[in-house]
């Protein structure tokens, strides 16, 4: 067995120091030999610690070893020439263990250079701090956005950007948030989506910063140019009537270069030029009505936020919409859960979006079991969440991208404003509409507030 050898060595050790101990009782005996006395009794304490220090070696090098393995120190080695041979399977599992967890601790040093490099690398910024504000992470991206070469204090951000302050301190409470800010002259729009992580007593805040104000730059000269291209659309379908029409009339009352006399202006002249004369007075209200749509788009006037139960909304936009439900048979289904469920936002342009998104979905629905059904509840984060659904043929799914942009219609006498107008009131409330369809079922309008 691989403990014999100890066994034997401590049976021995024992047995020397059983008869040191009768050889000192008989030396005692004697009284008269003091000298030899000391001598056994110097070699019995001897022999006792010699048995101690045997036993317990093995026993200090493996506490020594659960010591650096405390310290998270794995350098300790085991030496074979000065533990006893007895012990060098145990010794060997040790080494073995040590060895193990140095290769365990290089690999999870790798690990982190390596993600250090890549945090330092990317060009999101990114930035970690405690529930103390104390900076734990700061990588170069977010020190060139801000401006800020090193950053020891959340703080210190929050003097060099106001801004920032409701965003970071205490907790991060916005999920994505874009903000303007100005470094060194540059104007930069960030993105910022924020998180926490718990490390057993520890709380660490995680913040991403993106600049997206060159994605921003595109998306917005791209919505002109489409703006533009329906603009000019509509203005070319008005103008060319006009255009022929002014060049009919002037045909109808010339000869050649020459006016023709009054004599010589027939009935059928005039009435085709009254006729002429109405048709470019109705092109010419068009094209105003056109512009003046325009300009309601971009005068929404200021929100009016207060706190109101969406109840008061939805009664509302059911009386409004009553008889027409009763003449063509079309259900409407209102469900708010809880039903005194409290909304901060402006109530009449709320209310004003709501009432536009209803009588779209009223417009679309063409069968005779045509339902409609507006739910309203409260999403895990509290964002007051508005669904309207409708059973009408649906949305192409080509023109899914473009029902939002101004002036895009599906209808015959649509001005395509109205879910423009309706999705810059929602933002405005820093929320979100959007829409889901699918033809032939159903489609899906929702909307999300954030409370508070």
């Amino acid at each position: 067995m691989k403990n014999s050898r100890y066994s034997l060595a401590v049976i021995i050790r024992v047995v020397l120091i059983a008869l040191n101990c009768f050889a000192l009782v008989w030396l005692f005996s004697l009284g008269n030999r003091p000298a030899s006395t000391l001598f056994a009794l110097f070699v019995l304490v001897f022999q006792t610690g010699s048995l101690i220090y045997y036993h317990n070696r093995i026993n200090r090098d493996l506490a020594n070893f659960l010591v650096f393995l405390q310290e998270n120190d794995t350098t300790l080695a085991f030496s074979k020439q000065k533990i006893e041979r007895s012990f060098k399977g145990l010794i060997y599992h040790l080494d073995k263990i040590n060895q193990k967890l140095q290769a365990a601790r290089i690999d999870r040093e790798q690990q982190f250079h390596y993600l250090q490099t890549v945090i330092k690398q990317i060009d999101t910024g990114i930035l970690a701090y405690d529930q103390d504000g104390k900076v734990e992470l700061f990588n170069r991206a977010a020190g060139e956005l801000l401006s800020i070469p090193y950053l020891q204090h959340v703080s210190t951000l929050v003097k060099a950007f106001p801004e920032l302050a409701d965003r970071l301190i205490p907790i991060p409470r916005i999920p994505f948030a874009p903000i303007r800010i100005s470094t060194n002259g540059t104007y930069r729009i960030l993105a910022l989506k924020t998180g926490s992580l718990r490390f057993n007593d520890r709380i660490i805040h995680l913040v991403s910063i993106q600049d997206i104000k060159p994605e921003l730059d595109a998306a917005e000269l791209d919505a002109w140019r489409k703006l533009m291209r329906i603009q000019r659309h509509e203005i070319i379908n008005s103008i060319t009537p006009i255009t022929t029409l002014t060049t009919a009339i002037k045909r109808r009352f010339k000869k050649g270069n020459a006016i023709m006399k009054p004599l010589e202006i027939t009935q059928d002249s005039i009435e085709d030029a009254l006729s002429s004369i109405e048709v470019i007075e109705e092109r010419s209200h068009g094209l105003i009505d056109f512009v003046e749509q325009f300009r309601n788009l971009t005068n929404v006037p200021e929100l009016k936020i207060r706190s109101f139960e969406l109840k008061k909304v939805m009664d509302n936009t059911s009386r409004l919409f009553q008889k027409e439900l009763r003449t063509r048979r079309i259900t409407m289904k209102v469900m708010i859960v809880p039903e005194n469920l409290m909304i901060r936002a402006d109530e009449k342009l709320l209310e004003q979006v709501i009432i536009n998104l209803v009588k779209n979905s009223l417009e679309a629905i063409n069968n005779p079991r045509g339902a409609l059904v507006i739910k309203a509840y409260a999403d895990p984060h509290n964002n007051r969440v508005i669904q309207i659904t409708d059973n009408g043929p649906g949305i192409d799914p080509l023109a899914m991208e473009s029902i939002f942009v101004p002036s895009y219609t599906t209808k015959e006498k649509g001005s395509g404003i109205g879910l423009s107008i309706s999705r810059q009131i929602i933002q405005m409330h820093n929320g979100t509409i959007n829409v889901r369809s699918n033809p032939g079922v159903e489609t899906v309008f929702e909307i999300v507030i954030p409370e508070g």
